[in-house]
C-alpha cells in the first residue's frame, strides 16, 4: 500500500469513528443484500460519513401556525407540548431527503406548501410526537427525527389480509416474478397466524425486466373484482419460476380472445369473460401505476420492500424481526419511541 493510500485510509477510518453512525446501518443493509453482508456495513460505514445529518434552517414557525396544520391539529397536545413540538419540528430537517439537504426544516414543509412532503410529513409529526414524550433531552428527540421517516402510506379501498381492525399496518411492495418475494410471503403468513394486531396489504412494483410481472399484477387485480384477490396472490406466488412460461413481455395484450393467467383464474371458479373484460380495463393498470409512482416516491427501488406502519423495514426480513417492528409501531402510537430491537426470539 502507498503512502497516500495508507493517509487517506487513516483519514477514512478517523471520519468513520467520528461520524459514521448516520446512515451507515441502513446503508450498510442494502448494499450488503447484493455485495455480501460483510462489505456492505464497511462500505455503508464509508458512505454514512459522507452524508451528514442535514442541519435545517430554523424559521421559528409558532405553534399557532402549526397547529393549523392538518398534520399536528390531529394530534391531542397540551399547550405545553404545542410548543415544545413546534421548538422541535423548527430545528429538525424535512423528511423528503431533497428538500432536508437544502435545509427545509420538517416545520417548513408542513407550514410551506412550497416546501410540502406529502408522503411523509403528518407522519412525521406523529413520529416527532412520540420522540418529544419519550426523551427529557431535546438532542436526542431532535437524533429521531434526523434519521428515522414514516411514510404515509395510502392504503385505503386496497385488499386487506389478516385482523381488518388491527391497529398497524404492514405494506408489502412486490413482483409476482421476484423469487424472493416468493421466499418472504411464508414469512408474513407465519406473522399472521402468531399476531391478530397487525394486517397486510400488498401493492404492485412490477420490474420492467419481468415480462409475467404486469400481467400477474392484473390477474390478482382483477380476480380482486369477484373477492378472490388473496386466493389469486397465493396460486401466482404458487408457481414460482413458471410464471414466466409462455409470456411474452413485449407483446401488446390482444384486444379480445385469452389473456394470461385465466387459466387460473377458471380453477378459482372466477368468472372467466368478466376476469378477461377487467385485465383489459384501464382503470386496473392505473391503480398498478399508482402503486409504482407511490412507491417510487418515497424511495422504493426493488422488491420486496416491506413497511411498517410508514416504517421501512431495513432489517432482515424474518417473522421476529417483523413481530419486533410491530410492537415497535404499537409503542409509537402510544407516544413511546424505542431506537433498539429487543434481540429475536
Amino acid at each position: 500500500m502507498t503512502g497516500k493510500k495508507l493517509a487517506a485510509l487513516v483519514v477514512a477510518v478517523s471520519v468513520v469513528s467520528l461520524g459514521g453512525m448516520y446512515g451507515s446501518y441502513h446503508y450498510g443493509k442494502r448494499v450488503g443484500q447484493t455485495q455480501g453482508y460483510g462489505w456492505g456495513v464497511k462500505k455503508g460505514r464509508v458512505e454514512g460519513a459522507r452524508e451528514r445529518p442535514p442541519e435545517a434552517v430554523n424559521r421559528n414557525h409558532t405553534a399557532v401556525e402549526l397547529a393549523a396544520t392538518d398534520a399536528v391539529a390531529g394530534l391531542s397536545l397540551s399547550p405545553g407540548e404545542l410548543e415544545a413540538l413546534a421548538t422541535l419540528m423548527n430545528r429538525a430537517p424535512s423528511p423528503c431527503r431533497r428538500a432536508a439537504r437544502r435545509g427545509v426544516s420538517l416545520a417548513t414543509s408542513l407550514v410551506d406548501p412550497k416546501n410540502s412532503c406529502p408522503g411523509f410529513g403528518p407522519s412525521q409529526a406523529r413520529l416527532a410526537l412520540a420522540a418529544l414524550r419519550s426523551f427529557d433531552d431535546a438532542d436526542e428527540a431532535l437524533a429521531v427525527l434526523r434519521i428515522e421517516r414514516r411514510a404515509l402510506l395510502q392504503t385505503q379501498g386496497r385488499a386487506r389480509r389478516g385482523n381488518p381492525d388491527a391497529p398497524v399496518v404492514l405494506v408489502e411492495w412486490a413482483d409476482f416474478q421476484c423469487p424472493y418475494c416468493v421466499r418472504v410471503t411464508a414469512l408474513v403468513d407465519r406473522l399472521l397466524e402468531q399476531r391478530d394486531d397487525v394486517q397486510v396489504v400488498f401493492k404492485h412494483f412490477p420490474l420492467s425486466f419481468h415480462p409475467a410481472a404486469l400481467p400477474a399484477a392484473l390477474a390478482v387485480e382483477a380476480a380482486g373484482k369477484q373477492g378472490r384477490f388473496w386466493e389469486m396472490h397465493d396460486a401466482l406466488f404458487a408457481m414460482g419460476k413458471a410464471i414466466g412460461e409462455g409470456i411474452d413481455g413485449d407483446a401488446p395484450l390482444p384486444d379480445s380472445g385469452p389473456v394470461p393467467f385465466e387459466s387460473v383464474a377458471a380453477d378459482l371458479g372466477l368468472d372467466v369473460e368478466r376476469f378477461r373484460r377487467d385485465v383489459r380495463s384501464e382503470e386496473l393498470r392505473g391503480l398498478i401505476e399508482q402503486d409504482r409512482k407511490e412507491a417510487m416516491s418515497i424511495g422504493v427501488k426493488g422488491t420486496p420492500s416491506f413497511f411498517i406502519d410508514g416504517r421501512r423495514v431495513v432489517e432482515r426480513p424474518s417473522v421476529g424481526n417483523f413481530s419486533m417492528l410491530v410492537d415497535k409501531a404499537i409503542g409509537e402510537r402510544e407516544g413511546r419511541f424505542s431506537w433498539d430491537l429487543k434481540p429475536a426470539p
